[in-house]
């Protein structure tokens, strides 16, 4: 798919890589992968090293009045009991599907449940947001800095990795998430076996990772911000995502709506393009790639196969 990659966006790592596509499941792998003594280097500056923000009432009028019609719609769309909350928000969600994908996406989607596991949770950022609407949430992460930073915060965060959660506590959550972790990991397949172990029957797990089908790789190829070598070692569309699901014992796959994100996206990746250093930090953006993100993100709202991240639910499969 693409050759001579390097890392542009953090700029932490030398040398060259290349983007081979699977032809029998079709997801996208980082050749040649980084040895493992190597990866923990690859994260000396990611932004998961400082403590979670708290979740903190906003102060303007309008982002108050957002934050009380949203908890309507969560309360009666999947059971939560978040205050305040307004009367209206419920309706505008079954009217409006891109702002109900924008109000679930602070709880990923999930009904309210009991307890709820973050795979890859990092400093804790969702730990601490599923604990505030009511889960009993812990996280695991191999990133020591990020646990550390999360739990001065009080958060249930370990550097424990999944397989040995899975056989300390098999069947043992209500959901299990990860968001924008499958994509870091040599062996998703086998990650998902053990995410698959963690779920109670009925269970739930929910996934965000980067879309290789979406408009922003099709628009800025080598340069899409999403590649992110040598950091992303497998990338998925729908179907390659669909298929890992299936081997790891799921069922009830659900490719859901997807948030408007491509703003972002477009921007640093244009960033990246231009050979922007920390390509990742660039907030601002021109007129034509600010509308291409607009327009990118009305797309994918019609066509979720186009999203810039793949949003994905799959129950566990019955055990014998």
């Amino acid at each position: 798919m693409h050759d001579r990659l390097t890392d542009r966006v953090f700029r932490v790592a030398q040398g060259e890589w290349r983007l081979v596509r699977c032809a029998g499941c079709g997801a996208g792998r980082l050749d040649p992968r980084p040895s493992d003594d190597a990866i923990a280097s690859l994260y000396a500056a990611y932004y998961t090293h400082e403590p979670p923000a708290p979740n903190l009432a906003p102060a303007a009028v309008a982002a108050r009045a957002a934050r009380a019609l949203r908890n309507r719609y969560l309360n009666a769309r999947l059971g939560y009991r978040l205050k305040p909350a307004w009367p209206g928000g419920a309706a505008a969600g079954r009217l409006l599907p891109p702002l109900a994908a924008i109000a679930e996406r602070p709880v990923r989607g999930l009904p309210l449940q009991r307890r709820l596991l973050d795979v890859g949770a990092g400093n804790g950022q969702f730990v601490a947001e599923a604990a505030g609407a009511g889960w009993e949430a812990a996280g695991v992460d191999p990133d020591r800095s990020a646990v550390e930073a999360g739990r001065a915060t009080g958060l249930d965060l370990t550097t424990e990795t999944v397989f040995a959660r899975a056989e300390r506590e098999p069947s043992a959550y209500d959901a299990v998430t990860l968001s924008h972790v499958i994509e870091h990991v040599p062996d998703p397949v086998a990650v998902l076996g053990a995410v698959h172990a963690l779920l109670r029957p009925g269970g739930r797990v929910w996934i965000a990772t980067p879309n290789l089908s979406s408009t922003g790789h099709r628009r800025f190829g080598a340069d899409w911000l999403h590649l992110d070598p040598p950091r992303h070692l497998v990338l998925f569309d729908a179907p390659a995502l669909a298929t890992a699901l299936a081997r790891a014992g799921f069922t009830r796959v659900q490719v859901l709506r997807p948030t408007p994100v491509a703003g972002p996206s477009f921007r640093i990746s244009d960033a990246v393009r231009r050979g922007v250093p920390r390509a990742n930090d660039v907030r601002e953006a021109s007129a034509r790639i600010r509308l291409e993100g607009a327009l990118a993100d009305v797309r994918a709202q019609h066509d979720f196969s186009l999203a810039e991240e793949l949003l994905v639910s799959a129950r566990p499969r019955e055990r014998a």
